[in-house]
């Protein structure tokens, strides 16, 4: 097989590959781990030669600590439609926050820092720089996987970036500094550990049974079906009264179910 016919070369690469003495599959299966990192662009080409010498590398590999848990979780959305208003804004990153709230609780973490963006149309030369303004936050309450917790503050931050009469096209939030609840919390400059509480109250172990029954419920009945009231969009900004802007363009995509014959 020829170089260039080699799943993920493409002609610029075919090209390189020639010119070095690389013409058949076979001979790119043949060089070293090295060389493909420094000549294939890094870690991609380095498995596409690992591929081709019989190494599955499609697959999801244990991290160092044995287990798949994510160091950070982030969910965003470019908008299928631009928005101006603070109220759709915030809609949409309460909906990001709580789908990453929710991998957040499924892999049985919480979050220490959180980090809210909005981006304007970079593609637009009159929009005035920064595209992309963000704000992160240290919790000052300390880590949590709670949705309503980590809603409160987003909102505080997106009104730090707002700007009035923007125009934004995507917005995002990620979760930092993940441990799981039986890490020791970190300490306030002012706090001792006797200030920290050593066991759990009833109203945090209601609230977690909230976020419980919060994730089974959307579980069952499909997710969004039980959100929370700021991810409702206005009804002005509803597309056709069914998608959410920020939802993208879905009636662009293919058909599923579609067979290639």
């Amino acid at each position: 097989m020829a170089v260039g016919d080699v799943w993920g070369i493409g002609r610029q690469y075919a090209q390189k590959l020639t010119a070095t003495g690389i013409d058949s599959a076979g001979d790119l299966a043949r060089v070293s781990d090295a060389w493909a990192r420094k000549h294939l662009g890094g870690v991609v080409g380095a498995r596409l030669v690992q591929e081709l010498q019989g190494q599955p590398c499609s697959g999801l590999h244990p991290s160092e600590d044995g287990t798949l848990s994510r160091q950070n979780i982030s969910c965003s959305r470019t908008f299928g439609r631009p928005l101006t208003a603070f109220v759709d804004v915030l809609a949409a990153v309460t909906t990001f926050l709580s789908r990453a709230a929710e991998k957040l609780r499924a892999q049985g973490d919480q979050a220490y820092v959180l980090t809210v963006y909005v981006q304007k149309n970079r593609f637009d030369p009159r929009v005035p720089l920064p595209y992309s303004r963000s704000a992160t936050l240290t919790l000052p309450s300390g880590p949590s996987a709670d949705t309503l917790t980590l809603a409160r503050y987003a909102e505080r931050l997106l009104a730090r970036l707002w700007e009035t009469g923007t125009v934004y096209h995507k917005a995002g939030v990620v979760l930092d500094g993940l441990e799981p609840p039986s890490t020791g919390q970190q300490l306030g400059l002012f706090e001792s550990p006797a200030m920290q509480p050593s066991v759990i109250t009833p109203a945090a172990a209601e609230r977690h049974e909230l976020m419980s029954k919060l994730d089974l419920l959307n579980q069952r009945f499909g997710r969004g079906t039980v959100r929370l009231a700021s991810a409702v969009p206005s009804p002005a900004v509803m597309v056709d009264q069914k998608r959410a802007p920020w939802q993208g363009q879905s009636q662009w995509q293919s058909p599923r179910g579609w067979r290639i014959c």
